[in-house]
C-alpha cells in the first residue's frame, strides 16, 4: 500500500513566548493539538490495531528486559508470568516498569514497521530537525538532539515507577489515547522532593508533554477497570 500520509506540525497554533515562560518556571509544558485531528486519529488507530507490540519490563536484576513477539508466542506462559512478577516485585523498592513497547530508534525497527504505517510517518517527523527546532522554540532550550524514541502501550496493571533522567536535556511524551477517564490511572505524575504530587497529565489524544529530564516522575498504574489501553510515543533529547 502506498503511503499517502505526510505529517506536519501545527506550529502556528502555539504561543512560543508563553510556553517558554511556563517551561522556565515549572520545567514542564503541555501542548494540545500539535498535529491535525484526522492525523492523530490515524496514529491512534495504527497503535491500537496495526502495531506488533513487544513487552518491555525490568528483570529481577533491575535491568531493562524485552520479551519479543517470538518469545511471547513460544515461551511457556508460566515463564512469562515469572518475569512479570519480577518486574512487579522490583517496583516495590525501586525503578521498574511494565508496558507494551515498540522501538522507534533503530533503522531496522523502523523498516520492520513499514513506511506505509502511520507511526513510521510520525517517527520520521519526530526524528527530523523540524521537530527539534519546534521543541526548542516552545521550551527556550538550544542544541537539542534526539537520542531515543519508543511507542508505548499501557494495559490494566501496567506502570512506570518514579524516575528521573538527569542526562536528558528534555524528555517528552506524545499521547494518542481516546476518551480517557481520570480514575483509570495512567497519568504522568510529577513528584516533589517531599513525595507529594506536584502535578499530573491525563492521557489525551494528540497531547504533547515536554519536561526537563531531571524532574521526578512516574506513570500511574492503570486500573483493572480501565476501558482501553493508553498509547503514546516517548523520547529523550540530549
Amino acid at each position: 500500500m502506498e503511503n499517502t500520509m505526510s505529517l506536519t506540525l501545527r506550529t502556528d497554533a502555539f504561543d512560543f513566548a508563553g510556553f517558554q515562560n511556563r517551561f522556565a518556571q515549572k520545567g514542564r509544558i503541555r501542548l494540545e493539538g500539535a498535529l491535525p485531528h484526522d492525523d492523530a486519529h490515524a496514529i491512534h488507530h495504527a497503535l491500537e490495531q496495526e502495531t506488533l507490540w513487544e513487552l518491555h519490563l525490568v528483570n529481577s536484576e533491575g535491568a531493562p528486559d524485552v520479551i519479543s513477539r517470538t518469545e511471547l508466542e513460544s515461551l511457556n506462559p508460566s515463564e512469562i508470568q515469572d518475569r512479570l512478577a519480577a518486574a512487579a516485585e522490583r517496583a516495590q523498592t525501586g525503578l521498574s516498569f511494565l508496558h507494551l513497547g515498540y522501538d522507534l530508534t533503530t533503522k531496522a525497527a523502523l523498516e520492520n514497521l513499514g513506511d506505509d504505517h502511520p507511526v513510521f510517518e510520525l517517527a520520521k517527523l519526530v526524528w527530523s530537525q523540524d521537530f527539534a527546532d519546534f521543541c526548542e522554540q516552545v521550551t527556550g532550550l538550544t542544541g537539542l538532539k534526539l537520542q531515543s524514541l519508543i511507542a508505548t502501550g499501557y494495559r490494566p496493571g501496567d506502570f512506570f515507577t518514579m524516575h528521573t533522567d538527569a542526562a536528558a536535556k528534555l524528555s517528552f511524551e506524545w499521547n494518542f489515547t481516546h476518551d480517557w477517564r481520570s480514575d483509570w490511572g495512567g497519568q504522568i505524575l510529577f513528584h516533589s522532593p517531599s513525595g507529594d504530587i506536584e502535578g499530573g497529565i491525563m492521557p489525551r489524544l494528540n497531547d504533547l508533554s515536554l519536561y526537563a529530564g531531571d524532574q521526578p516522575r512516574s506513570i500511574a498504574s492503570l486500573a483493572a477497570y480501565a476501558g482501553a489501553p493508553r498509547f503514546a510515543i516517548t523520547g529523550r533529547f540530549i
